[in-house]
């Protein structure tokens, strides 16, 4: 394609690559909106979930931890906790069904090197296990009671875990603290179900003193002669965060480190895949945020899996950005459609007005020709009937008598055919014309014509449209001229102009009513055809252009027009315009 008709082509679809534009841009302004709106709302949601897991975890812990001051309480209150004691405390707080990460709640008993013999005894007496690791040391702590007592925990009696670094840091942090101290990441030893083998869990031990009675604490030597022992209880991380986060957040993993991610023990993993060193920076949202248990900084990372840009809410802008470019498209196709139809319609209506100039130069070049002929052979009949009359006999004179009539009626035919050609092919200049005196000045042309006869013209006031008043006047003078011709037999006529429902519809309409001739409705759709005539000429002079000038011109007005009649009683000729036009 050339450059000039690629110019061309542009500056005639201008308009519809204005539409593509605009609507583009109105796309993305919708996209963008609504990816903004988006993103912050998948944001809150997201964040919505880290707060909520956190606020959780921090709950549960505290409510674990008052469940071990409980037992604390417990100590302080009695000169000595026996083991039923001990049974009734948990079973009294419901420990296994209200603290379902608390894998067991234990005591440890301080004992000094000195008193190392006699706490053995002790055990062999109760019938539990020896103290374990053995060996000697300064101190010990071995665990005394433990509750539930399954098959797990039993395994705990006797055990010492100040020998294990992770216990004995925990443990004299809370020593000289007074408060609870936790782990880091250790094992626990668990039973899953009744019937399985034991195994070792992910998990942490939290540790909390008790100082013998009536001893200051005051201070951290203080403290340190003061023990007694430790409430303790170790957690199973599973149990004790597989509830904290919400079901409702199943598109985002959590994991739980102790300390940095990168370096530290996972804790908990929700999917059992590490997402905190792989995915880091791929995640649509990530948060790693940090959480004080007990002195012990635990790492909380949050991400977003892939099924979180599945819901419907993280669609919606490329929804949007797609069923956009797509009705822009679509009204790009329309509008250019309609701008090549108009085009086209401009194309033909040039050659359409070209056609009309050549048709009405050849109309009045016809014409012209046609005339010349006509009058030729009028004027000549009539020198010969004035000239030499007494050289033709009667029938010779009726014989050029015919050739006048059939040239003049050949004349009036060729200027009824002109005027149905203006009518088709001028333009329609609408304005507000008064049709009750147009039917009043037709009807007082008519009477002037014929003033010897005697017709009662009944017109209506008032009676306005909107139109061409030169058309309508055309129209009029058919329909009244019609009307009094067709009354021409009727010693008393009349004839009506007027404006109503037509009968048997809602249909409102104007109409022209005469006394006259009638006609016969069989031949009703024969009418308004150019050249049909449903009387003879004998009785009824006429073209039969008449009736088709009035269908065009009322067809060009958007109207339309039909009659009814019966043989000898008269016929009532009704036509409408368009609406708004009357």
């Amino acid at each position: 394609m050339s450059s000039e008709a690629i110019l061309k082509h542009l500056r005639q679809a201008a308009v519809a690559y204005v539409v593509l534009v605009v609507a583009l841009l109105l796309t993305v302004f919708a996209w963008h909106y609504v990816y903004q709106s988006t993103e912050a709302s998948e944001r809150g949601f997201f964040d919505e979930a880290s707060r909520t897991t956190e606020e959780a975890i921090d709950r549960r812990m505290d409510d674990y931890i008052d469940g071990m001051l409980g037992a604390r309480g417990l100590f302080l209150a009695s000169e000595s906790v026996e083991r039923e004691e001990w049974r009734s405390y948990a079973e009294g707080i419901e420990l296994e069904r209200r603290y379902e990460g608390l894998q067991a709640m234990g005591y440890a008993e301080y004992v000094g090197s000195e008193e190392r013999e006699e706490s053995l005894q002790t055990l062999r007496e109760e019938g539990l296990p020896e103290m374990r690791p053995g060996g000697e040391r300064e101190e010990y702590f071995p665990v005394t009671y433990v509750e539930p007592s399954n098959k797990a925990n039993q395994d705990m009696l006797g055990r010492d875990p100040y020998p294990e670094p992770a216990h004995r840091a925990a443990m004299d942090r809370a020593r000289d603290t007074g408060s609870p101290e936790a782990t880091g990441m250790i094992y626990v030893l668990s039973q899953p179900g009744e019937n399985t083998d034991l195994t070792l869990k992910p998990g942490f031990a939290l540790y909390l003193p008790i100082y013998r009675k009536g001893e200051p604490h005051g201070t951290v030597d203080e403290r340190r002669r003061a023990l007694e022992g430790f409430v303790f209880g170790t957690f199973r991380m599973d149990r004790l965060l597989g509830g904290a986060f919400g079901d409702s957040f199943s598109a985002i993993d959590f994991e739980v480190y102790d300390g940095d991610p990168l370096r530290g023990d996972l804790l908990y993993n929700r999917d059992g895949i590490l997402h905190a060193a792989k995915d880091a920076g791929h995640a649509r949202f990530s948060q790693l945020s940090q959480l004080d248990v007990a002195g012990q900084e635990w790492s909380l990372y949050f991400s977003t899996l892939p099924e979180f840009e599945e819901r419907a809410e993280a669609r919606l802008p490329l929804l949007v950005l797609v069923s956009g470019i797509a009705v822009s498209l679509v009204l790009f196709a329309t509008t250019l459609m309609l701008v090549r139809s108009r085009i086209v319609a401009e194309r033909a209506s040039g050659e359409l007005r070209d056609a009309n100039r050549e048709l009405e130069a050849f109309t009045y070049s016809v014409s012209h020709d046609l005339r010349a002929p006509l009058r030729s052979i009028d004027g000549f009949s009539q020198i010969l009937l004035e000239d030499y009359s007494d050289k033709l006999d009667k029938e010779g004179e009726e014989h050029l008598g015919r050739v006048r009539a059939a040239s003049q009626r050949m004349g009036r035919l060729i200027d009824d055919l002109l005027g149905l050609s203006r009518v088709t092919r001028g333009t329609l200049r609408r304005e507000t014309v008064d049709l009750s005196a147009l039917a009043a000045d037709i009807a007082e042309d008519l009477e002037g014509s014929q003033p010897e006869r005697r017709v009662e013209f009944v017109i209506a006031k008032g009676l306005f449209a909107e139109g061409d008043s030169g058309l309508l006047r055309v129209a009029l003078e058919n329909l009244l001229g019609n009307a009094w011709k067709f009354t021409g037999d009727e010693p008393e006529a009349t004839i009506e102009f007027g404006y109503g429902a037509h009968r048997g519809s809602r249909t409102a309409a104007y109409y022209v009513r005469d006394s006259g001739a009638g006609f016969d409705m069989a031949y009703a759709d024969k009418l308004f055809g150019v050249f049909q005539r449903l009387h003879s000429e004998k009785d009824f002079e006429g073209t039969g252009v008449g009736l088709a000038t009035v269908w065009r011109v009322i067809g060009r007005h958007g109207g339309r027009v039909w009659a009814e009649g019966e043989v000898g009683k008269g016929a009532t000729f009704y036509f409408t315009l368009r609406r708004g036009a009357s």
